[in-house]
């Protein structure tokens, strides 16, 4: 019974864990987190010293049954300072007595089940700091020796800087990250130093100072010994003038080494006591110094020396300061302000380059040209009772006179268009340019740098007046100048108006003919580029370089398309210009027109041969429908010869002819004859001849008038015509009667 229901049983027991799971699934979802805050208890700005909570609340909707794990966790200046997990949605971070190392930015962040939210920055401000303490290892020293004094920063947290001074003087800085620092002070003067210090706190950047400490008071005393400088003669010696000094340390045992300086120079050095002399030279001017250490420190005396110049420092004059080449010029060395001395005291030489110049050099006077030769270093010397000094050096370069100047331009010149002329030539600056046409100078200027050139605008009317311009170069101070070459340079002439003709000419441009397309300027400077267009096509047909005024392009074989205006374009440096329009209408091929008019014949000739057919036709039909009846003649008898044309007759009637009773049947009078004639002739009737031959008689005796053939004609009238019907005016058919007569007898 119980294994048979165990099957359900835990089928119920599963769909009841589904439930579960589901339900729990379910609550976990069903909360929302509305809001998150910090605060400061009591306040966010306080004093040092205070108690401050730091409070993180959250307000979190959530399904009836459902307890969160609030994660919080405070950040100050963006480090995590505290966190916590708990079933509450307070959390509380206290501070107690606060410092100014607390101050800085709090934020409160909450994680529920993956779900995050941050709370506002909030500012907490701690005013006030420690006022520091200053401690020394001892209040008496001697000089020179070492005292080691202490700053404390009681009860405060954070990095520190402190700060160590000896009366206002800063003597020391060190850095620590906790309440307290020491450093080891030197003191070096004697009697009572006061010490104190000073502490700041880092905080996001910035230094927040304490205020500084009570002063701690250290008594420093002095060595006891002393050094002397004395200095014979005293006050103002003039030079070559001998003069000592001496220096003497005061103590006992005199075992401390002692120095003698001038300047920076130590000119003697012992122990106990030095001594100096020497003849006194203008430089021996200054102050000097007896110096003596110990312990570290120094004991120092001293005096100054005033030495007079026995005569000033030489000077080397070159006149003229600057020469041209192969211009002679003098070199001179003097001195002045004489003490006890006469000019003739004095003895100077001149050197090149640091050689004693022996030739022409004579009590500091000499001559030299200009020249490479001539180029480089001179000084001098003056010497008098054993005082010698030297002239500063002066470094020689002659002037170089300006070359034979280039003349050129950088561009293509344009008739009638403004452009730049450049003239160069090489010497020494400034050299000025000028700019003349002719025997007319235009335009001038001055050039400082080597690498500049003299640059003119201008402009010519005429091609042969670019050769009529040069240039002159002169030096700054010269009398001399050098002008150029004439000006070679290319003139462009602008390009008149283009000449579009064609071969063969435009009104007689048949389908594939070749067109020649032949542009021509009358007036340009080349080379010149030709361009052709035409109406048909959208891009250049052709483009040619050339050195001469004209081109052409050829159209290999032209087709009806083709037909449309044409022109070219012709370029060069000046100007591009374009021709005017040529209309070229392509006619038909000759050939097709051969044959088209050979079409034309053919029809025509067919259509001709079809009415002739048909003629031939109808007429044949009518001969066979019209008979003759014809009796042959007997000169004895007066028989008629009659043609039976009946009335009936089918093509008469179509015709409309008007047969009347017999054409033979009784011969008119010789009148009638004539009223017909001329009826005849006034409606122009048709006439139709028809010949019919009598055979001749056998017995000739019978005819014996004529021998041939004699014709006899009936003139057969038609009808009028119906008006619907067109029959040529005119028309008229004979019947020729052939009749043989007989030969006549003799």
């Amino acid at each position: 019974m119980w294994d048979h229901q165990r099957p359900s049983h835990r089928m119920a027991t599963c769909n009841l864990l589904f439930l579960l799971l589901f339900t729990c699934q379910r609550v976990k979802a069903d909360f929302s987190i509305d809001d998150l805050s910090l605060t400061f208890d009591p306040g966010a700005d306080v004093g040092r010293d205070t108690n401050v909570t730091v409070t993180c609340h959250a307000t979190v909707s959530r399904s009836q049954g459902f307890t969160p794990q609030y994660e919080f966790s405070i950040e100050k200046d963006n480090k995590v300072v505290n966190r916590t997990t708990s079933t509450s949605d307070t959390f509380d971070y206290p501070i107690k007595a606060a410092r100014v190392s607390d101050s800085g930015g709090y934020q409160c962040r909450l994680s529920i089940q993956g779900k995050k939210k941050s709370s506002k920055k909030e500012t907490l401000t701690i005013t006030g700091t420690q006022t520091p303490q200053i401690s020394v290892d001892s209040s008496s020293i001697m000089e020179g020796d070492e005292v080691t004094a202490t700053c404390r920063a009681p009860g405060e947290r954070g990095a520190f800087t402190y700060y160590f001074y000896v009366g206002d003087q800063e003597a020391a800085i060190r850095e620590s990250n906790i309440e307290e620092s020491s450093v080891k002070l030197q003191l070096s003067n004697s009697g009572r130093n006061n010490l104190t210090c000073q502490y700041f706190v880092s905080l996001l950047g910035k230094h927040m100072p304490s205020s500084v400490s009570t002063p701690k008071y250290v008594f420093v005393k002095e060595i006891a010994i002393s050094v002397s400088l004395a200095i014979s003669p005293s006050g103002q010696i003039i030079e070559a003038d001998n003069f000592s000094a001496s220096c003497v340390v005061n103590s006992s045992p005199r075992s401390e080494t002692v120095s003698l300086i001038m300047g920076k120079n130590i000119l003697s050095q012992g122990r106990g006591r030095v001594d100096y002399s020497a003849v006194a030279k203008a430089n021996d001017s200054g102050e000097y110094m007896c110096k003596v250490e110990v312990n570290g420190v120094a004991k120092t005396d001293k005096k100054m020396l005033m030495v007079k110049e026995l005569f000033s420092k030489p000077r080397l004059i070159f006149n003229p300061e600057q020469a041209f080449e192969g211009e002679f010029v003098r070199l001179s060395c003097e001195s002045t302000n004489l003490e006890r001395i006469k000019k003739e005291d004095i003895k100077y030489s001149i050197y090149k380059n640091n050689y004693l110049q022996p030739m022409g050099n004579i009590n500091g006077q000499m001559v030299i040209q200009a020249g490479p030769s001539g180029n480089d270093n001179y000084h001098c010397m003056a010497e008098a009772k054993s005082i010698s000094k030297k002239s500063d050096v002066i470094i020689f370069r002659s002037k170089v006179l300006a070359s034979k100047p280039d003349i050129f331009v950088k561009q293509k010149v344009i008739l009638g268009e403004k452009f730049d002329i450049y003239c160069k030539s090489n010497g020494t600056l400034p050299i000025t340019y000028t700019l003349y046409q002719g025997g007319k100078k235009l335009q001038n200027t001055t050039i400082y740098d080597s690498w500049a050139e003299a640059r003119f605008n201008t402009s010519i009317k005429q091609k042969e007046h670019i050769g009529t311009f040069r240039c002159r170069a002169q030096n700054d101070g010269s009398k001399n100048y050098s002008d150029s070459l004439p000006l070679s340079a290319v003139v462009v002439e602008h390009l008149g108006k283009p000449l579009l003709t064609t071969l063969p000419v435009p009104h007689n441009v048949e389908e594939g003919q070749e067109l020649t397309l032949i542009c021509n300027v009358p007036s340009g400077t080349p080379p010149i580029t030709f361009k052709w267009f035409s109406s048909g096509s959208k891009t250049v047909l052709h483009t040619k370089t050339v050195n001469a005024n004209s081109s052409h392009h050829v159209i290999p074989q032209m087709e009806k398309t083709d037909s449309g205006y044409y022109y070219c374009h012709a370029l060069n440096a000046a100007n591009a210009v374009d021709s005017d329009r040529v209309i070229i209408q392509v006619k038909l091929a000759s050939w097709k027109k051969v044959v088209i008019v050979g079409i034309c014949l053919l029809v025509v000739a067919a259509l001709v041969v079809v009415i002739i057919a048909r003629y031939k036709a109808k007429r044949g039909k009518r001969e066979t429908t019209t008979e003759l009846s014809v009796k042959p003649a007997s000169p004895k008898s007066d028989d008629t010869l009659a043609v039976n044309m009946s009335p009936d007759t089918p093509f008469l009637n179509k015709v409309g002819v008007n047969v009347g009773p017999s054409v033979w049947t009784e011969r008119p009078s010789s009148s009638d004859s004539s009223d017909r004639s001329s009826v005849h002739s006034h409606n122009d009737p048709d006439v139709e001849y028809t010949e019919v031959v009598h055979p001749q008689p056998v017995d000739p005796a019978r005819v014996p008038l004529k021998k041939g053939t004699d014709t006899v004609y009936s003139e057969l009238q038609t009808a009028p015509l119906d008006p619907s019907e067109h029959v040529d005016n005119g028309a008229v058919e004979y019947a020729e009667l052939n009749h043989d007569l007989p030969e006549p007898v003799d």
